[in-house]
């Protein structure tokens, strides 16, 4: 059963995501100009197109976007209590919470969720990735700004980062065109239709490259031996105290079936990339958090294939 999602689910993941490792390894490549188009070109092609497309009623996506704020929450005091426990500075217990509050839904979550549940699976997929991109240019930098050595920014940085993020704008798009009745650019014949499609286009080849990405930025990544303690305590939190927490969080909120799937395994996924561009701004203790984030990728295909195995996912 698990080699069988581990091939089913895994292996394509992978595939890219070694493709990206190797590529950066043997080359000189740039990984910013990469990052850039995804960001602010197929990352909200995909976003806009998606929503429009997802048949989900409004119940639901209010409460997957509840869960994840309620996520973020519990796996905050989760690090902080840790951290405190273990007589850490307030750098590094801030640190701790960005690596354990913010997880990799785009890179790997959506493709993961895509393999693994779906074009049902891969719509909620994309709520719970448009939430989590909210909290982390908010929330994310609020405590990065106000936890690091030289911090800057705060709760104001975060917002006008994400004024500037185009993300906001696909979805405010999106959800008007979903008010207003999707069919009016779903099912247009003329130029309405057509640039409908282009967006489509542009949005189906964010998967392959967010992957690509992923594998680069793991090639240019290090483990830092002095952080051993501080990166278990992270994992641990991460991966697998993360799983309950979201499996609770989601019954609470009466989250549909295969959403609740998907929040327990987007809830225990790795810690953000996006999370070291953070801790490298606002020098959050960047070393530890670039250990966080690959050591829990690492550990993450064991994990999540495990957890796949025990929701019948994938299979």
């Amino acid at each position: 059963m698990l080699l069988d999602v581990f091939s089913r689910v895994m292996v394509p993941i992978l595939v890219v995501v070694g493709a990206g490792f190797w590529l950066r390894r043997v080359t000189d490549l740039d990984v910013r100009p990469l990052t850039r188009v995804t960001l602010y070109l197929l990352s909200p092609a995909l976003i806009f197109s998606s929503l429009v497309e997802a048949e989900i009623g409004g119940g639901q996506t209010l409460r997957i976007v509840a869960f994840s704020v309620l996520l973020v929450a519990a796996m905050g005091l989760l690090a902080l209590a840790a951290g405190r426990a273990l007589g850490y500075s307030r750098e590094t217990n801030t640190a701790l919470m960005l690596s354990t509050m913010f997880t990799n839904t785009g890179n790997y979550g959506l493709p993961l969720a895509l393999f693994a549940f779906g074009g049902d699976g891969f719509d909620r997929a994309v709520l719970f990735f448009v939430a989590q991109g909210v909290l982390v240019h908010t929330l994310g930098i609020y405590l990065a700004g106000s936890g690091g050595g030289e911090g800057r920014g705060g709760w104001r940085g975060g917002a006008t980062t994400l004024l500037r993020m185009p993300q906001l704008y696909a979805v405010a798009a999106a959800l008007t065109l979903r008010w207003v009745g999707p069919e009016v650019v779903t099912q247009s014949r003329g130029v309405v239709g057509s640039l409908f499609e282009g967006i489509s286009l542009m949005g189906s080849a964010a998967i392959p490259l967010l992957l690509v990405v992923l594998g680069a930025e793991l090639a240019r990544a290090r483990v830092e031996a002095a952080d051993a303690v501080g990166v278990s305590v992270a994992a641990a939190i991460r991966l697998l105290a993360a799983v309950p927490v979201s499996y609770g969080l989601a019954r609470a909120l009466g989250l549909d079936p295969l959403a609740t799937d998907l929040a327990v395994v987007l809830g225990s996924m790795p810690t953000a990339v996006n999370v070291t561009v953070l801790a490298l701004e606002f020098d959050v203790r960047p070393k530890l958090v670039g250990s966080i984030v690959v050591v829990t990728t690492v550990l993450s295909f064991a994990t999540l294939t495990v957890l796949l195995g025990a929701l019948g996912a994938g299979g």
